[in-house]
């Protein structure tokens, strides 16, 4: 199992717990986890196996509905929420320069920190992008340079640059939201700026 599998999954339960099995996958799914995070969907049900062993979440309840199998609801245990917050952490501040997965899992768990942890997480994504693209245009002048490298593959890092471009501005844009009381985190009264529907 992933990393990204096993806080996607743990971060749900944590998020909307107690929480079934199919619930979590139905609504992972309308995150398009399966494709920026390239989570299975039946991989949520391994996840929570492996998550309960683990002792990070533990049956709450069983359901039945009808004529419907028996649904087995989860919660995340103390040992959960602190391994959660750990991986979270562990992707959110980190910047990789060809992949969006660390910006994805920020958004989808931000409301777990607080709201200064957060503008920190942004502030140093922005000099980590800043430092990623000042990097790629080195990576461009050594392709530029060699005389076995195919001259095309400069593309590789011109895509990259814009990708990391266009992130920063997307984090920015989110910095000034944060700054101004957008959305509700950890410690926070909620109001209707951020409003939340967790």
């Amino acid at each position: 199992m992933s990393n990204i599998t096993r806080l996607m999954v743990l971060g749900a339960v944590f998020q909307f717990q107690p929480a079934h099995g199919y619930f979590l996958r139905r609504e992972l799914m309308t995150w398009h986890v399966d494709e920026w995070g390239h989570v299975n969907p039946g991989s949520i049900y391994n996840a929570l196996g492996a998550l309960k062993k683990d002792g990070y979440v533990e049956e709450h309840s069983v359901e039945t509905e009808g004529r419907r199998p028996e649904r087995t609801v989860y919660k995340v245990t103390p040992e959960g929420e602190v391994e959660f917050l750990r991986l979270l952490r562990q992707v959110i501040w980190t910047v990789d320069a060809f992949d969006t997965k660390s910006a994805m899992v920020l958004v989808s768990f931000m409301f777990a920190l607080s709201r200064q942890e957060v503008i920190e997480v942004l502030e140093h994504r922005i000099r980590e992008i800043d430092a990623r693209i000042k990097a790629n245009g080195y990576q461009i002048e050594d392709v530029l340079q060699s005389t076995t490298t195919p001259v095309y593959v400069r593309e590789i890092f011109e895509l990259s640059i814009n990708r990391l471009s266009g992130e920063r501005q997307w984090a920015e844009t989110l910095l000034g939201r944060l700054k101004q009381g957008d959305y509700n985190f950890v410690g926070e009264k909620p109001t209707d700026r951020g409003r939340n529907r967790t």
